[in-house]
């Protein structure tokens, strides 16, 4: 087992002809503090998530991706799956979203030889911060984008960037059929709310997801907290 000095010190070319099993990946997670499942006693608090719902699980994936020799290891095994999937010269643009999904996605594109990589904005108009515009730039008729998350629950992201692509843009947009996903954890195995894309993804997972009045944790009066903002109470780490 790797120890966390250890995993500070990996280098990205030692890993250009592995491919790193899915354990080997969560173990990185849990050595970096990056992941938490509810221990079942609703005396302990559960995760609030971005769509409002509840789960018993989160992964905090900016603990790994801050992490520049991580983030590069981790595209560079997501774009193996891609090349092994999608024509790669076909991918003009590889866009993801604000804020963990921004560098990821730069360097998935990287491993892929993608020319263009760019991100949409959060509307600076919408209080709640989830509506996502595209207005910076213009992507050319033709041109073929691969739409990249660092994490996707309920698709709520994942849907509203393409969306403001979609709206944004002054041409016609072709999205390839495929999301590539560092940690892809539904609530439920398969899904059936991409519209037809195809999720190529690193770590899947499935981890319950419910709107709160559905919520066992709740009825049982567990307290529900925003992870990314109370990650040690959430935990119960140091």
């Amino acid at each position: 087992m790797i120890t966390l000095k250890e995993l500070m010190l990996i280098k990205p070319e030692d890993f250009k002809k592995k491919v790193i099993l899915i354990d080997e990946i969560l173990s990185w997670f849990s050595l970096l503090d990056a992941s938490w499942i509810h221990s079942g006693d609703p005396k302990d608090p559960h995760a609030e998530l971005t769509s409002g719902w509840c789960s018993n699980g989160f992964f905090d994936c900016l603990r790994v991706l801050k992490y520049i020799n991580l983030s590069d290891i981790l595209a560079d095994q997501l774009g193996k799956k891609i090349r092994k999937i999608i024509d790669y010269t076909k991918v003009d643009w590889v866009i993801g979203s604000p804020m963990a999904g921004i560098t990821f996605a730069h360097d998935v594109a990287r491993a892929i030889d993608a020319p263009i990589n760019m991100c949409v904005e959060k509307d600076p108009a919408d209080p709640k911060g989830k509506r996502m515009i595209w207005k910076r730039m213009a992507i050319p008729e033709g041109d073929w984008v691969l739409q990249i998350e660092e994490l996707t629950t309920t698709a709520h992201t994942l849907n509203e960037v393409e969306r403001a692509i979609r709206e944004g843009n002054p041409n016609p947009v072709n999205f390839l059929p495929y999301v590539g996903i560092l940690v892809h954890r539904p609530p439920k195995l398969p899904v059936d709310y991409y519209d037809q894309r195809i999720v190529v993804a690193l770590i899947e997972k499935e981890i319950w997801a419910v709107p709160p009045e559905e919520c066992p944790l709740c009825k049982q009066g567990s307290k529900r907290l925003r992870p990314k903002t109370n990650w040690k109470e959430l935990t119960g780490k140091n």
